[in-house]
Formats: structure tokens, sequence, C-alpha cells
């Protein structure tokens, strides 16, 4: 686009207007906000003032033009930049009727015959979220006031502090209301993602003689807009209705969204429609004769939702936080140190901390209090834990489905045996049913009585396994797995665990499965599942 305005402006008798005209058609914008104008909606108003905009530009290079036609565009550059833009003057206008759009503060004080309270809806008004809960300065206040004690109860502190923004959120509110002289209006929205405020109630309560379950006499449905977006979509919500009726759809909506699409509003065009597409392949990940690769920490999560898996996999992960960065440096302690001493292990994490790059902030300060406690921790367990054989040892168990590859944190001989130990950072702890038949620590046994791990011999005997969790402060951070007891068929429940998720890892097809780790999930908002993913169509 520059470089042709650059053209225009160096051919002989360029002026204004020639040089925006080149620009103008350079940038290829005219259709684009065309067919967003004609849309209609938010999108539409705004190309509406973009033209708008446009246009008025061509009119000072015409006026400008006319008046100095010799004139370089140059000059009308300067011309235009040196012009004075009206602004809101101070000055006393002339009464008109309007429409005024206040806060219930701006609005104190004064009156209306009519008064609209609009978007009364829940986690909005009332706002209950603590003003003052990050650095507390008006806790501070109030103490150095004397009307706090430092030493409060911070939960019976946050309560009192809850139940004045409450106070004050429904005194703003009863002065939003007072406002009107004549009538009152008080909106909300009600759909999948939204939910009217209780404060709705105290306006227009709904009465003792309607039944529970039946429909709410206060709500009215919004007809579409007067627009052609509004149109597509109640043209689409008729041919959908009529397929799910069993209906013969009605030939002049068919005709209309056809000669829409073939104008080019968007929205009109089955092509355009979410769901319509076919698969752009229906071929498993892997085939029926290959082994499919499987980690024993993804293992967990490929059995509890494939589809997860599948995201995570393709890339669909988080960059890591600060606690997966911190994690990752207590293990590398523990790797250093197998049998480290608590002095040790605060030594090493001294050597080591500037690895995080935190900086000196107090955020950092209270990461450091926590990877202390960790260390303290981990030198507890290791005070009374066996002989460390193994240390972040890798290995490699096929099965009839998997490829099993991994590391596994300790491998220790005890009295009974061989155990293995995996070190947890995480706060998510299970129960100790769950522990029983984690995968991950199913999969580490597999790999143990295979021999598969480095300085551990086939045949010797197991003594189970454990998750050993390093940031709990509670009595019992350690949860067990009994060794593996094969059936009648030489197989352990863990052995068949592995090769099941490996046959749905190789599907073509993966299930979004609910589990009680939904609300942690990374990926949710592509999950049809959840609320935040629930407009995905696979």
């Amino acid at each position: 686009m520059l470089d042709a305005g650059r053209r225009a402006a160096g051919a002989p008798g360029a002026d204004a207007q020639s040089v925006l005209w080149a620009l103008w058609d350079a940038s290829g914008l005219a259709q684009p906000w065309r067919r967003a104008a004609l849309a209609g909606g938010a999108g539409g108003e705004r190309a509406d003032r973009d033209l708008d905009a446009v246009l008025a530009l061509f009119r000072a290079a015409e006026t400008f033009v006319d008046r100095m036609p010799r004139s370089s565009p140059a000059a009308f550059v300067d011309w235009m930049q040196a012009q004075d833009l009206p602004s809101d003057s101070l000055a006393a206008r002339a009464a008109r009727d309007a429409v005024q759009v206040l806060t219930p503060a701006g609005a104190a004080g004064r009156e209306w015959r009519v008064v609209v309270v609009a978007g009364v809806q829940e986690g909005t008004w009332p706002d209950l979220r603590l003003r003052d809960s990050l650095l507390g300065a008006q806790l501070l206040v109030d103490v150095v006031g004397g009307r706090a004690a430092a030493g409060d109860d911070p939960s019976a502190r946050a309560a009192a502090s809850r139940a004045a923004v409450l106070s004050d959120e429904l005194r703003s509110f009863a002065v939003a209301c007072s406002r009107a002289r004549q009538r009152l209006l008080v909106t909300a929205v009600a759909d999948t993602e939204h939910e009217p405020s209780p404060l709705v109630d105290l306006v227009d309560p709904i009465g003792e003689e309607t039944a529970p379950d039946a429909p709410d006499p206060r709500r009215r449905t919004a007809p579409a807009p007067l627009d052609l977006r509004g149109l597509v979509a109640e043209l689409r919500a008729e041919l959908e209705r009529a397929a799910g009726a069993g209906e013969r759809p009605d030939p002049a909506a068919l005709r209309t969204l056809a000669r829409l699409a073939h104008e080019g509003v968007e929205g009109a065009d089955p092509d355009e429609w979410y769901g319509l597409a076919e698969p752009t392949s229906v071929t498993p990940l892997w085939g029926p004769d290959q082994r499919v690769p499987v980690s024993p920490s993804r293992l967990e999560t490929a059995q509890r939702c494939t589809l997860r898996w599948a995201l995570e996999a393709a890339g669909g992960t988080a960059a890591d936080s600060g606690g997966q960065s911190l994690g990752t440096l207590v293990h590398a302690i523990a790797q250093e140190h197998p049998r480290g001493t608590a002095a040790e292990l605060r030594e090493a994490l001294d050597a080591r901390w500037g690895e995080l790059g935190l900086g000196d902030g107090w955020p950092a300060r209270a990461v450091r209090r926590k990877a202390e406690a960790m260390v303290d921790r981990l030198a507890t367990y290791l005070a009374g834990a066996g002989e460390p054989v193994v240390v972040e040892g890798s290995f490699r168990v096929t099965t009839e489905r998997a490829e099993l590859r991994g590391q596994v944190d300790r491998v220790e001989r005890t009295a009974d045996g061989l155990r293995v130990v995996d070190l947890k950072t995480g706060t998510t702890m299970p129960s100790t049913t769950q522990a029983q038949t984690n995968p991950q620590l199913g999969a580490y046994q597999l790999a143990v009585e295979a021999g598969a791990i480095d300085g551990v011999a086939a045949g010797e005997p197991s003594a189970g396994a454990q998750l050993v969790f390093l940031s709990s402060g509670r009595a019992g951070a350690v949860r067990r797995q009994d060794p593996l007891v094969p059936d009648d068929d030489g197989s352990t429940w863990a052995h068949r665990l592995v090769d099941d998720v490996a046959a749905s890892m190789a599907a073509s097809t993966f299930v979004a499965t609910a589990n009680e780790l939904c609300d942690r999930c990374p990926v949710r908002r592509a999950c049809p599942v959840r609320d935040e993913g629930g407009q995905v169509t696979a």
C-alpha cells in the first residue's frame, strides 16, 4: 500500500486525491468493510464508522484540491495536521431530549421520570470481591486507627470485609432504583452463560402462587436483531427446527438463505457452519500391529480422559508454571543427593536457587519458603528410606500393545525387596484406595519386575511402590501400592491397564470423559463436556 502511494505521488500532476485513491485501492478494505457494514451488529457499526471516516477524508482532499489545484500531496498532509478538530465544549447548550448514561454514584441526588437499571447479573451486581485483599492496605489503616487488632482472626476479618462490600453494593443498587419518579425498569440476561442477580428479586419477587417448576413470569424472549446477522440466525434456527422435527424445510427460508449466501453475508453459506464438515481423517494413530509409545506420567491422564491426552500430546499445554519449575529443581536436588541430610539439601538449594530467576521480591520469598519446606520434608523421608539402588533410572518395557518408556525417581532396597518411589511436588494427593491402582506406580512396578531399569536385575522380589508428597505438611504424605500379584493367566492388573490405555490412545477418535480433575484441565475450553467448550463440535 505504501509503495502504491509513493508511485502515485511521483507521477506527473499528482495531487492529494490521486494519492489518497491509490492508497485506498491498494488497501483492499472496500469490500470487507462493505460486507461487515451490511451484516450489521457491533462489527457492522464499527465498519460504518470506518467508512464514514474514509469518506470524510476524501471530501477533505476534494475540497483542498478545488481550492489549491496545484498544491502537492505533501501540502495536503501539512494542511490536515494543522487543522483544529472540534472537541467537547463547556459552553451552555440548548436543552434537548437525551438518554443519560450514568453510574449509581453519578445519578445520586437526581431524578428522572423513567430509569433503566441494566445488567443486574450474578457476579456483577453485587460484586462481592474484596477490594483490598492483596496487600491489605485498608487493614493497616484500621489497625493504625485502632479499629482492628493486628492479631484478629483472618477468617473473621474476611467475613466482615465481605459484609461491608455487600452493604455497599446494596446501597448502590438502592440509589440507582430510587432515581425513578414514575417508572423503573430493571433488566438482566438469563441464558446458558449468564444468570440474573438475586437483586432482581428485591425489585419484583416471584409470587408464592407460582409453582417451583413453572416458567419465570418475568422472563421475556428477546427477538433477533433487525439486521442481516439476525436474519441469518432466524433462518438457520427455522431450518434446524424443521430438521429436528422431521418436517420439510420452508422453501422461502431456503431461497432467502441462498440469496444471502450469494451476496456474501457472513454465516449464510453452509460451508461456514460449525459441525457440518467431514472429518479430515479417520485413520487410527497407530495400526493394529504397531506398539503404542506410552509414558508412565501420561498413563493416568489417558486413562481418565483420552481427549485430554490427545490435545495435550498435540501441544495443548500451558507453559511451565512457577510451581512446575520449582518441582523440577527439587527433583534435581533429590537426584544429586539420594541420601542427603537437611543441611546438604539446604546447601544445594542455596547453590541452585538462582536457576529459577525469581528475583528478590516478596513472591520470590514466598516460593523460597515453600522450597525450603519441601527439601526439609525430603530430608525427613530420606532419613528413614531404604538404600537407593537406582536414582532417575530410564527403562523400556514392551507389552502386547504398548512400548512403555520413562524414568523412575528412585528404586530402594528394603528388607522385603525392591520398592519404587515416585517423588511428588504437587498438592493433589490420591486416597489410600486410589493409590493401590495408581497407573503410574503400576507401570514402574512392571519395569522393576521385567528388570528393564539399569541396575535392577530381573527376578528380584518387589516390595511395591509408593508416592512421596513433598508439598504436603499433613500426616500420611506417603501413599503406598502393594506388589503386583499375577492372575491365573500370568498377567497383572497393571499389565492389562497399560495395554487397554494403549489401545485407546491408538484409536482414531477420543472420548471426553468427565472426572474429578476437569476443573483443573488445561484444555477444558476445547472440551464438549465442559461449559467453556460446550460449542466445540468434533
